[in-house]
């Protein structure tokens, strides 16, 4: 069954252009990993500077894998350590469709 997980960040005040920035490396590390690629969305309304980005994996096995996978890495650890989220902001929700 599918799986797709939410995490949902605030970034600091007057960093989202370096964050726009960045991130576009870390969809691509992914990317070139066969790993899941998220959707990265910004918050129009809400909380300022709030993004959001959707992961979508086939099954729950595929999104263990690549959690231990990504323990593991430690370029990808500096990579995702330069988007500017707020400190303590991150949220991960993990869901399984219904049907």
């Amino acid at each position: 069954m599918s799986a797709v997980l939410l995490v949902k960040g605030t970034i600091e005040y007057g960093r989202l252009p370096e964050f726009s920035r960045s991130v576009g490396g870390f969809v691509e590390y992914r990317r070139q990993r066969g790993w899941a690629v998220p959707e990265v969305l910004h918050g129009l309304a809400g909380p300022m500077n709030t993004v959001l980005m959707v992961f979508r994996y086939n099954n729950l096995s595929d999104w263990e894998t690549e959690c231990a996978a990504e323990r593991e890495d430690a370029e990808y650890a500096r990579i995702a350590s330069k988007l500017p989220y707020t400190e303590g902001s991150l949220a991960y929700e993990l869901y399984q469709p219904q049907v």
